[in-house]
């Protein structure tokens, strides 16, 4: 299982802001994560349930979110 801070290093850009503490370490540290990142989840599934095509990039956000799971949580295999 990866770490934390590896798997927020996969994660997109424009959610690390360079300095202090970056938006989704506050989101956990809320206790809001696996809300966060179960809402983005069925966001990005919903999006791809609409389309013809299924759309990669959409797939590995849904993969990613859920590797944060996986490591912020752990979890029975």
């Amino acid at each position: 299982m990866n770490n934390w801070d590896d798997v927020k290093e996969k994660g997109s850009d424009h959610y690390k802001t360079g300095g202090g503490i970056e938006p989704i370490d506050l989101i956990k540290d809320l206790g809001l994560l696996r809300q966060f990142a179960l809402a983005n989840i069925i966001k990005y599934a919903s999006r791809n349930a609409k389309s013809a095509n299924v759309k990669t990039r959409d797939m590995n956000k849904i993969i990613h979110y859920a590797e944060m799971l996986k490591s912020a949580y752990g979890g029975e295999e």
